[in-house]
């Protein structure tokens, strides 16, 4: 019987990682675009770099599920109200290869057909100011009896001076 060190272990793991981002990179892309025939003669071209960099962070973030379950596990593991920004800010460190701007169209579409659908229970819109962009997503859950934002679940946090700001 042959003997592996650990050292061997983990560099087969990297590799294998790596390969599978690559191929996660590649599902992405050819999904986006609506391709249906993966030509290998001239396959999309990742930069390395941008591989290289990637670091997925080892929780329980359901990668390879829906945008909408993604969005409603950063929900619940923030345990707050969030703004479209703040939810595609969130989804950066698992899907790098997007920008920000094309993030907040994927939760503002996933999210808002979910709230107008019904298709989450408890799924809520909740008004935090007249502006354009002034609505939250959150739950039901996390509203008091007479429709206020329980303190926990308010989606502020402290500034640098100390005020109370909105996301």
């Amino acid at each position: 019987m042959s003997k592996i060190s650990l050292k061997v272990l983990l560099e087969e793991r990297a590799s294998l990682e790596k390969k599978l981002t690559i191929v996660n990179l590649m599902i992405d892309a050819y999904s986006d675009d609506n391709f249906d025939i993966v030509d290998f003669d001239s396959p999309i071209e990742f930069a390395s770099t941008m591989i290289e960099a990637k670091e997925v962070p080892y929780d329980d973030f359901p990668y390879h599920k829906k945008w909408l379950e993604q969005i409603l596990y950063l929900l619940e593991k923030k345990g707050r109200f969030l703004s479209n920004h703040e939810l595609a800010e969130s989804l950066i460190p698992y899907h790098n290869q997007y920008n920000i701007d094309r993030l907040k169209r994927k939760v503002s579409v996933n999210i808002s057909a979910a709230y107008k659908n019904q298709t989450v229970e408890g799924l809520i819109k909740y008004r935090i100011n007249n502006t354009p962009k002034g609505n939250v997503w959150g739950f039901e859950k996390w509203l008091s009896a007479d429709g206020e934002i329980i303190e926990k679940y308010r989606p502020f946090e402290l500034n640098e001076s100390g005020q109370m700001s909105i996301y």
